[in-house]
């Protein structure tokens, strides 16, 4: 089944790509019309729809955000409420939007990439993992079996980051701090490995840049510190109440919205780019329960197979002279919170357009559902599950708007 993947402006019609999870099949069309699918506003930055006051409500809205300590960043929700419960919310877009698309255009692809892994920081690696799947015509094995090292070693710091949030909403202070020391420590590795703590200038054209390979054999005592943790951590019972039944989204909502990640994962649809990815093996981690708690066993899974992988790979220095693929292609890989998608035309080996998307413009709608009928105490339980950004929502789609 086909799921709408990214809507982008362009003369004046739409481009809509289209995926399918289960074989990797990809179609890109131009339509004089937006798709009618639930999540099309969206992907062109339009919310409003989302937002629903049932027939007869005293309900008033609230406005989250774009200042507010629990959102991380500048974003904001538009909530309808009666005072604790949550009637309908919907994500308000454009806080972030700093116009990355237009100074992609017309550089050379080095410093493309430089630009574009600070669009999103926390998701650099990922971003030029999928530019570059995207450009280059005839990939290095062993480049790119280091690119998806590193690309891993970003999603270990990133679920770290997501459970040391969980856990100090739920007051969890020892596990809190342990957590964010896991996730201070894998940046550290990752800082002595590429000379970045987000790996900037790791993933350059035809190459990898690797400065000291022997820095990821910290990884190793982390695994075993990891284990222990989550074993302390999951015996709280006041840690999983406050996760299990929390902003739940079936796997219907899954479907439905077209989420992706671990927002589809974790409520048992097992969209996951690495399934087909030819430089993976991989068989994507499932939860069927759909609420918070569903979402971090997901990342808790995710975290072993993240160290399985990176311990079989030989980090180095590389550099290859692959061509470039000229004409309108596409880039996937997948981010710690759900795939991120390039689409790129090439002239004369500079970039004449490109359009971005992340996995949160689509997921802070799957979110909004999920939280929905839920109360305010339950919201950053829900948010923080997510793993969520938005500077990784604003990157608004390629051309006119």
């Amino acid at each position: 089944m086909m799921a709408l993947s990214a809507v982008f402006r362009r003369n004046g019609n739409y481009l809509t790509v289209w995926l399918d999870y289960d074989t990797g099949e990809a179609l890109i069309r131009e339509e004089e019309r937006l798709p009618d699918r639930k999540i099309a506003p969206a992907l062109i930055g339009e919310t409003t729809p989302y937002i629903r006051i049932p027939p007869g409500s005293n309900a008033v809205p609230l406005t989250f955000g774009p200042a507010a300590g629990g959102l991380g960043q500048a974003g904001a929700f538009e909530i309808l409420t009666y005072g604790e419960r949550i009637v309908s919310i919907r994500p308000v877009y454009g806080y972030k939007k700093r116009g990355i698309e237009e100074r992609l255009i017309n550089r050379p692809l080095e410093e493309t990439i430089a630009v574009l892994e600070r669009a999103v920081g926390n998701f650099a690696l990922a971003y030029t993992y999928a530019f570059l799947r995207a450009v280059e015509a005839n990939p290095d094995e062993d480049v790119w079996e280091v690119r998806k090292g590193l690309l891993e070693i970003e999603r270990l710091y990133n679920h770290f980051n997501v459970i040391h949030k969980l856990a100090g909403d739920a007051s969890q202070k020892v596990a809190t701090m342990h957590f964010h020391w896991l996730e201070e420590e894998t940046l550290r590795i990752l800082n002595r490995l590429t000379g970045h703590r987000y790996g900037f200038g790791a993933n350059v054209p035809g190459g990898v840049r690797i400065l000291d390979g022997r820095a990821v054999e910290r990884l190793g005592k982390l695994k075993e510190e990891f284990r222990e943790l989550r074993e302390e951590l999951l015996e709280s019972k006041i840690f999983i109440d406050r996760l299990h039944n929390t902003c739940r989204l079936s796997k219907e909502d899954v479907i439905e919205l077209d989420a992706v990640g671990i927002a589809s994962r974790g409520s048992g649809v097992p969209r996951d780019v690495r399934a087909f990815d030819r430089f993976y093996s991989y068989k994507p981690v499932t939860c069927e329960d759909g609420d918070a708690l569903a979402r971090l066993m997901v990342r808790m899974e995710e975290i072993e197979r993240s160290f399985e992988i990176i311990e079989g790979i030989d980090f180095r220095a590389l550099k290859s002279d692959p061509e470039v693929k000229e004409g309108l292609n596409l880039g996937l890989a997948e981010a710690p919170h759900g795939d991120v998608l390039t689409l790129v035309e090439l002239r004369d080996g500079r970039v004449s357009w490109i359009g971005l998307r992340g996995a949160s413009r689509i997921n802070y709608v799957a979110f909004c559902r999920g939280i929905t009928g839920n109360i305010f105490t339950d919201f950053p339980f829900g948010l923080h599950s997510f793993g969520l950004n938005f500077a990784d929502a604003d990157l608004w789609q390629g051309g006119e708007e």
